[in-house]
């Protein structure tokens, strides 16, 4: 009897409060861990928390066409997005999407929710706008399932002024 006691309550009397292992309550397990400074996974700098950066995916980074990419955002959320060319009009054909337009140097020029409708003439604007502004590429995050999501993403990613 004493043993099945012992495999139900392994607590140990002889053991000191310090050597137990600490358990977190449910708010310390929500609350999001704190970094400082971390190391960037592909090793070409430091990763810096509240910055936007691009982060590639290790899964795609052996194919010789970059279709896949994903974003940190200030909260350090992670958003997977597709790549297309600005001049490429599929990247306007989707609706309710987060569309982020990309300069050469891997910097988000603009970003902006596509709307329910997909609105052809706004978005063409939109997108020869971000093109005279010196964007190259409009990355799509197709994973927001509502407005309040991505307008999420859209604080989250949008270029600082």
């Amino acid at each position: 009897m004493a043993a099945l006691a012992r495999a139900r309550f392994p607590f140990d009397r002889n053991r000191s409060i310090d050597k137990m292992p600490r358990q977190l309550n449910l708010l310390e397990a929500l609350q999001p861990a704190k970094v400082e400074r971390t190391v960037s996974p592909f090793g070409d700098d430091e990763v810096v928390p509240g910055q936007v950066r691009e982060m590639p995916l290790r899964a795609t980074a052996h194919l010789a066409e970059r279709r896949f990419t994903a974003w940190r955002g200030r909260s350090g959320r992670r958003y997977v997005a597709s790549v297309f060319a600005v001049q490429d009009g599929h990247a306007l054909g989707f609706s309710d999407v987060v569309l982020l337009a990309v300069s050469p140097d891997r910097k988000i020029v603009a970003a902006r929710d596509s709307g329910p409708f997909g609105i052809d003439a706004a978005l063409t604007r939109w997108r020869d706008a971000v093109a005279m502004a010196g964007a190259s590429e409009i990355h799509v995050h197709l994973l927001a399932e509502d407005s309040a999501s991505r307008r999420a993403a859209l604080c989250d990613l949008m270029p600082e002024v």
